[in-house]
């Protein structure tokens, strides 16, 4: 069987999970985007990664981001089609998942019997301290509880793709920057600023890191949205006017410092 994850972290508890339990060992495939943000158009002549590689850029010109995930899915596909090995797509209850979902079902429902899930939402595991929790992500769950999962996996039906198949298409007919996770699965697309009542309320009187305003933001919402997209509003907002900033907007959240005043803004 051949894994697709998304994240790093989700996909080292899933490594750790193969090694305790044989029966999960398989090729692991780690998808890196944030599909809850963003473009997702892809216009004649481009192609996904390409669409996504803009985007990461467009919101963080520092980084030279390179978006690789539609090539990665792709030859997964190709793999287990050669070898006649089935898909297993690990989803849990965030937009970065679901998105995840709607999206690769675009590739494989040309393929019944290919793709198949394991998937939490709703389901409470055990944490580090014993106690019950219902996580929001793999990265959040031992290894150990990895194991217990392995019975929810489940084929993808001809009836999901009929019913699922389109959600993809309907988020890029929407055509919004933003999309949130609303429960089971749900995914409802929102306007680019949906976050910055959040980036807003904390800005204070008071000179505060970018970062610091970010990481306020971050710890506000049960979203899973990147750093990045939130330090670009920031900065979207600072731009809007009605803030005093301190150093340099150019360079990282880290290199400026932002607090409230009128309907000035100053660059030092």
């Amino acid at each position: 069987m051949i894994h697709i994850i998304v994240g790093d972290m989700a996909a080292a508890n899933l490594s750790k999970a193969m090694d305790i339990d044989e029966n999960l060992v398989g090729e692991i495939v780690v998808l890196k985007d944030t599909l809850g943000i963003g473009g997702i158009v892809v216009e004649e002549g481009q192609t996904h990664d390409e669409i996504r590689t803009e985007f990461w850029r467009l919101i963080n010109p520092l980084a030279e981001l390179v978006c690789e995930d539609g090539a990665r899915l792709q030859a997964a596909i190709t793999k287990a089609l050669a070898e006649e090995e089935p898909l297993c797509f690990w989803m849990s209850p965030c937009v970065s998942d679901m998105c995840a979902y709607y999206w690769i079902l675009t590739y494989t429902k040309s393929h019944p019997g290919l793709l198949h899930t394991i998937n939490i939402v709703g389901l409470p595991f055990i944490n580090d301290k014993g106690q019950l929790f219902y996580p929001n992500n793999f990265s959040q769950i031992l290894p150990t509880e990895f194991i217990k999962t392995k019975r929810l996996l489940k084929e993808i039906t001809i009836a999901e793709y009929e019913t699922e198949g389109d959600e993809w298409q309907n988020f890029q007919l929407h055509n919004t920057m933003v999309r949130i996770y609303d429960g089971g699965k749900s995914v409802k697309s929102k306007d680019e600023n949906y976050f910055d009542t959040l980036i807003i309320n904390a800005i204070t009187a008071e000179l505060q890191k970018g970062a610091k305003i970010v990481n306020e933001a971050l710890k506000k919402t049960t979203q899973s949205v990147s750093n990045h997209y939130l330090e670009w509003r920031l900065r979207t907002l600072i731009e809007s006017g009605g803030y005093f900033v301190q150093g340099d907007l150019a360079k990282g959240s880290k290199d400026f410092e932002v607090k409230m005043e009128g309907n000035v803004v100053v660059a030092i």
